[in-house]
């Protein structure tokens, strides 16, 4: 069975290739013969790892008979093979998906929605007796026809999917045979063995090469010159989606290491962590820019350039975890000839998408120019010339350099020490402290930011009534000040700022559906008739506030203790006392382990919690230790415990006790972030426009 597998991968290997040749027509079959086939072959191989087929080297050296039937599953994509099997199924996924969902036709008013388009208000709309933008009346068929972008952009997906299963088949294909016969394998590294496993990765996998969709129709739209507002529409779904699916990746990574890794953190400036954080943060300005884009349209090419630069950075993720350009517990590889492979795809896609990007924004600039209508240029520069500093689009903008700042500091800090061990042969590291000094301090700028963009207008307005109109929000920030000025200032700051932030979402909707100014049942009618993405903005900003609340407090509060326990020792952290009960030692099947029994007690109201059974664990197969966090959750803090070794002189134990406070509100605000903007990218229920006769 096993031989399927790779002939599988060959025959999408192919089929990725006749999209070149095909009718359009057929498109659609060859989309689902591709995704059938790479889906098929990832069955196989699950099924061999369940089976405990060591026939094969990619079982025989990541799993084990011993080991549990879910590590079995999601172990498939714990080493390099395996994953790359899942890059390349969640890629020919995204390409049926395409097939799907970009329609083949593109009616102008369909991506024209009057209520999104508010920064044209003095451009003169009118056809017919339907209010639309004067620019849509000389848009060309060419322009306004989807099937030739969805055509292209079907051509540079399959393209993007041929690389990918081209080099599964020559370099990391997870069919390898074993020169022998084998009747156990080598086991699964330890840390990988935790249910995160199974979801991180996945998810992680759909938020980056869900760019590859907006990176496809970039390249289309400038083969095709197509309308900045057009393609930002068609755009702007499937980069919200990507993005929270990327936003939800990162934190279910985050969580992972909170819970295995036993240091009692969340974020370690890790390069890897790195790696995933910028595309995100070019992604965060690309959302916000498809805005103007759409509204505007303008700045079409800046956006595109986002687009590629986004799904570049994505592929240059997985180069680096698999290269061993990197170390971090989170790479799978540390062979150079691997990576030099991954290398060339990755230089193969960032020379061809910035050649077409240079070739063809040359090529269309002057008609791109040009083609506007000259009462349409008018209005534009009243626009421009009435517009004051203190606008929306200003704001944007400035935030947009805010993180495309903060992606090149994440960028410089990752690999420079790389780069300077290869010029001199020099060994640094860049930690936290070089992140922390520069990064927060952009942080709070982007908060402050975004709640002046949410009170101006496209138009601008004065800034100065912000502060009478929005007293509450700013008088319960301030507040606060008194129970928080004697921590460090950058705590203060970022507490205040980020309670200001939540406040003012809040009161900003209030005032949107007119709460206390009219009857209750209105309030309701008027909540029922905002649309999705406003509420999409409203949880991810609102998100974004209480993320960076709880990271303030966490950081600003978390004390850690650590000390030899015999029973009845106690550790206090805190208000709360942990006293070890009890040692045992306990067998499993793929580990042996020292447990440890704690109670956790409130000294406030002298009241037992709860326990916590921390783990030391020795896996057999794979001769390595581990440790076992237990973590106890209140509303507002946990506490964290782990232990070490026994010492057996002294007949105790090495136990380390964490308080964290904050944990959930950034849980919370991770989660509200993705949901947000995956709820701004839902269509909207509202009538739709009537078309042109």
């Amino acid at each position: 069975m096993p031989e399927f597998g790779n002939i599988l991968l060959l025959v999408a290997c192919l089929l990725s290739l006749t999209y070149l040749f095909l009718p359009f027509s057929s498109y659609r079959f060859v989309s689902s013969a591709i995704f059938f086939c790479v889906s098929a072959s990832m069955a196989i191989l699950i099924y061999c790892h369940i089976k405990n087929d060591f026939s094969l080297e990619n079982v025989y050296y990541h799993s084990h008979t011993t080991k549990p039937l879910i590590y079995k599953i999601c172990g498939v994509w714990g080493n390099k093979e395996g994953s790359m099997l899942l890059w390349t199924l969640v890629l020919v996924m995204y390409l049926l998906l395409m097939d799907i969902y970009i329609p083949s036709v593109i009616p102008v008013l369909d991506y024209l929605d009057p209520d999104n388009l508010i920064a044209n208000e003095n451009i003169k709309w009118q056809c017919n007796k339907n209010w639309i933008p004067v620019s849509a009346t000389c848009m060309t068929p060419e322009r306004t026809n989807g099937s030739k972008l969805k055509k292209i952009s079907l051509i540079t997906q399959g393209l993007i999917c041929f690389c990918f299963l081209l080099f599964t088949l020559l370099e990391s294909s997870p069919f390898t045979k074993m020169p022998g016969i084998e009747t156990d394998g080598l086991g699964f590294n330890p840390i990988l063995q935790d249910i995160g496993l199974a979801i991180h990765p996945p998810v992680l996998y759909l938020g980056y090469l869900g760019f590859s969709i907006p990176f496809s129709l970039s390249i289309a739209g400038l083969i095709l010159n197509t309308e900045g507002n057009v393609w930002a529409k068609i755009v702007r779904p499937w980069v919200l989606i990507s993005w929270s699916l990327l936003t939800l990746g990162i934190s279910l990574g985050s969580w992972w290491a909170y819970r295995e890794l036993g240091w009692g953190g969340f974020w370690f400036w890790d390069p890897v962590e790195n790696v995933s954080l910028m595309p995100w943060l070019i992604a965060v300005a690309l959302t916000h820019l498809l805005l103007v884009v759409r509204n505007f349209n303008t700045l079409r090419n800046f956006a595109i350039l986002l687009t590629l630069t986004t799904f570049i950075l994505s592929v240059t993720g997985t180069f680096l975890v698999r290269s061993g350009i990197l170390t971090s517990v989170h790479t799978f590889a540390d062979d150079p000839r691997y990576g030099l492979y991954i290398l060339a795809l990755l230089g193969v896609i960032t020379v061809s998408s910035l050649v077409i990007f240079v070739v063809f924004t040359r090529k269309n600039h002057t008609s791109f120019q040009y083609s506007i209508l000259e009462s349409e240029k008018k209005s534009a520069t009243q626009v421009t010339e009435g517009r004051r500093f203190f606008s929306r689009l200003t704001m944007m903008l400035m935030n947009n350099l805010l993180f495309i700042t903060a992606f090149f500091i994440v960028f410089v800090g990752t690999l420079y020490p790389t780069v300077l061990e290869y010029l001199t042969g020099e060994l640094i590291s860049v930690g936290a402290p070089y992140y922390n000094s520069l990064f927060n301090s952009i942080a709070l700028a982007i908060l402050v930011l975004t709640m002046i963009g949410q009170y101006c207008s496209w138009q601008g307005n004065s800034l100065l009534p912000i502060f009478r109109e929005y007293r509450f929000s700013f008088c319960s920030a301030a507040a606060i000040l008194p129970f928080i000025f004697h921590m460090e200032l950058m705590i203060v700051l970022s507490i205040t700022i980020s309670i200001a932030l939540l406040i003012f979402v809040l009161e900003a909707y209030s005032k949107r559906i007119c709460l206390f100014k009219v009857a209750f049942g209105e309030s309701i009618l008027l909540a029922r008739r905002v649309s999705k993405s406003y509420y999409g903005m409203m949880l991810a900003h609102a998100g974004v506030a209480i993320l960076v609340l709880g990271i303030s407090y966490s950081v600003g509060w978390q004390e850690k203790k650590e000390n030899y326990l015999g029973i009845g020792d106690s550790i206090t952290v805190n208000k709360f006392k942990v006293t070890l009960r009890n040692i045992e030692l306990i067998k499993e099947k793929n580990f042996h382990a020292v447990r440890g029994t704690m109670d956790i007690r409130n000294l406030l109201n002298n009241k037992i919690l709860g326990e916590v059974t921390p783990e030391y664990r020795f896996y057999l197969a794979e001769g390595q230790k581990n440790v076992e966090s237990s973590i106890y959750h209140n509303l507002f803090s946990d506490i964290y415990v782990v232990i070490g070794e026994i010492d057996k002189s002294k007949s105790k134990v090495a136990a380390k006790v964490h308080y964290k406070p904050g944990m959930s509100i950034i849980w919370l605000g991770s989660f509200l972030i993705a949901f947000g903007s995956l709820l701004a990218a839902l269509p909207s229920t509202k009538k739709a426009v009537p078309s042109v006769s």
